[in-house]
Parts: C-alpha cells; sequence; structure tokens
C-alpha cells in the first residue's frame, strides 16, 4: 500500500509542478509591469508622435488601437508613453504600430508623458537640428518647415471619428504654421487645446521647447496641469514669433456661450467635421449642452469603427451614460 502510495505521488508531481509553472505564467502575463522597451525601429527623418495614455488596470482600450492605427499612416514613428505600469499581454498589441514604449507611474499626466517622450527623442538624438532651426522664428522659411519632420502630440482623451488623419496635415500645411491644433479654449485665455498638436522642426528644436516640457512637474490634479502647462502654450510661444492656427476655428464657435466648444460634440461632429471626439462627452467631466443620444446615432452611421470601440470601453468602465445609447 506505501510503495502503491509512493508511485502515486511520483507520478502526480510533475502534473502538479506543469499545473503550478502555467498558473504562474498566467498571473505574470497579466500582472502590470513597469517596462521600456523598442518594438520597432526609429525611421529617421519621418514625422513622430508622443502618444500619452492612461490605463487604471493596465490594459489598452481598443479606440486606442484604432487611433494608433490612423496616427500610423501620418507618422511611422509613435512613441507611446502610458501613466501607468502595463500588462505583458497588451504590449503585443502595440507592436504593429508603436517605435517606442514606456509604461511606468510618474503622475504628471499627459504633459509629463509628452516630457518623457521628448527627452527619448533627444537623448537618441532622433530630433537633430537642422541649420535652420537655429535661426529666430522670423528668419525661417515656413514651407521649408513644414516639408521637414513634424512632431505631434496627442492623447487618449479622444477617440476618433475619421478614418483618415491626412486631412489635418493638409489643413496645417495649407495654414503654414509653426504649431496646430484641432480646436482652441478661450478658459483662462486663448489657448490651442493640446490633446492633438502639430509642431515643426523650428519650434521642436527651439531651446524653448525643451525648457518648456522639462519644467512640467507633478500637480495636484488634471486641471491643475491644465492651467499650467496647456493654457499658457499657446501665447509663450506666440509670444517667441511662433505662428498658430487650428483645424476648427475658435471665431466660427462664438455663437457657442461655453467656452470650451468640446461641450457642443454634436455640432462638431455635424458641422465642422471634427476628427476626434472628446471621451469626457461620456463622463460627468465635460458640461455636455446636446444630446449623447444624437452623438451616438451619428457615430454608429458615420463611424461604426469608432462607435463599437467606444460601446465596449463604456461597457469596460460601466459607464452610466450607455443607457443613451438608444
Amino acid at each position: 500500500m506505501k510503495q502503491n502510495l509512493t508511485n502515486l505521488a511520483k507520478k502526480l508531481i510533475l502534473p502538479l509542478i506543469m499545473v503550478s509553472l502555467i498558473i504562474r505564467i498566467i498571473i505574470d502575463f497579466n500582472s502590470p509591469i513597469n517596462v521600456e522597451t523598442t518594438l520597432n525601429s526609429y525611421i529617421p527623418n519621418q514625422t513622430t508622435t508622443i502618444y500619452a495614455a492612461y490605463s487604471e488596470n493596465g490594459t489598452i482600450p481598443d479606440y486606442v488601437i484604432n487611433y494608433l492605427r490612423l496616427l500610423k499612416e501620418i507618422s511611422p514613428n509613435i512613441i507611446y508613453i502610458t501613466d501607468n505600469p502595463i500588462k505583458k499581454k497588451e504590449i503585443s498589441k502595440l507592436k504593429p504600430y508603436v517605435t517606442h514604449l514606456i509604461a511606468t507611474r510618474h503622475q504628471e499626466y499627459d504633459w509629463g508623458s509628452y516630457k518623457r517622450g521628448f527627452n527619448w527623442l533627444k537623448n537618441n538624438n532622433y530630433l537633430a537640428p537642422r541649420n535652420s532651426d537655429l535661426a529666430s522664428p522670423s528668419q525661417k522659411t515656413k514651407d521649408s518647415d513644414l516639408a521637414s519632420p513634424l512632431l505631434i502630440l496627442a492623447n487618449d482623451s479622444t477617440i476618433p471619428t475619421t478614418h483618415s488623419f491626412a486631412p489635418i496635415l493638409s489643413d496645417m500645411k495649407q495654414k503654414n504654421t509653426h504649431f496646430y491644433g484641432l480646436t482652441a479654449n478661450q478658459d483662462g485665455t486663448y489657448h490651442i487645446q493640446s490633446y492633438f498638436l502639430i509642431i515643426t522642426s523650428s519650434m521642436y528644436n527651439h531651446p524653448a521647447f525643451a525648457n518648456y516640457l522639462n519644467n512640467v512637474t507633478k500637480q495636484k490634479d488634471g486641471l491643475n496641469v491644465a492651467y499650467a502647462y496647456e493654457v499658457p502654450f499657446t501665447q509663450h510661444f506666440a509670444n517667441l514669433g511662433f505662428s498658430h492656427s487650428t483645424y476648427i476655428d475658435y471665431n466660427s464657435l462664438s455663437y457657442l456661450p461655453l467656452n470650451d466648444k468640446n461641450c457642443y460634440p454634436l455640432t462638431l461632429l455635424t458641422k465642422y467635421k471634427t476628427p476626434l471626439l472628446k471621451m469626457r462627452t461620456f463622463t460627468n467631466r465635460l458640461n455636455v449642452q446636446e444630446s449623447r443620444r444624437l452623438v451616438f446615432n451619428w457615430l454608429k452611421n458615420n463611424a461604426p469603427q469608432s462607435y463599437n470601440d467606444l460601446i465596449k470601453h463604456l461597457k469596460n468602465i460601466n459607464s452610466p451614460y450607455l443607457k443613451e445609447n438608444r
């Protein structure tokens, strides 16, 4: 009897070890980790995006992957900086699109991620200035400036509502300015909103740009971050001689009472064809003045990929606004 039990125990040891290893691998694969890794080679002399993200549980929503896919078409290099550890299994989602990944908690919000991405690029000499970048803004030839690699700052606070970002680049080049965004806001003072910014080489290679980002520090909350860094940005660089413009002209929205025109998502979608919609539209953090139900309907009929991604994300976060999806 004792011999039989011994033989049985021996037979069970290997399967138990294998089960234990599998469980450990599964746990490890699903546990968020701090990581910095290069996923693809950097392509010189091409537009680069620094994409700032945040995920409480270390995952990447589908709408972000679709955003990265669209960005990849206009920006061969994407530096993905997420203000949190990331699950190992999520990293494979980034592989088709992302050049370099940094995932660690820094608590400096999107501007802290922009800072880290920019410093990684500069430290690797990927944003080396040309001779014309060393002149003052008034001496630069904007046509050649726009022909050089651009720098895009973007974040996961918006969801794409378009099939292509190419019209954004075309509009910027037509307006012929040093930096460019989609919308502006009058809260505090007039400023271009920082959820999507395009910056020319003469500006991102100016010492003032690095200084501005490297002065970013931890703030009390996201609102303080906005007032400390987003609001002053436009005027700061305008004072240095850099010109700016937006995809949707702020003055054309003057008939809308609130300063933040993102409070009118249906108008931005239907009348101004905004390529990005604030995710705060579906939270209580934006004073939305128009029907979310109609916004859902517009997305369903005009941007089905975005609509499906949005619904999935709102289900994952148990959003109370899903009830308006009718």
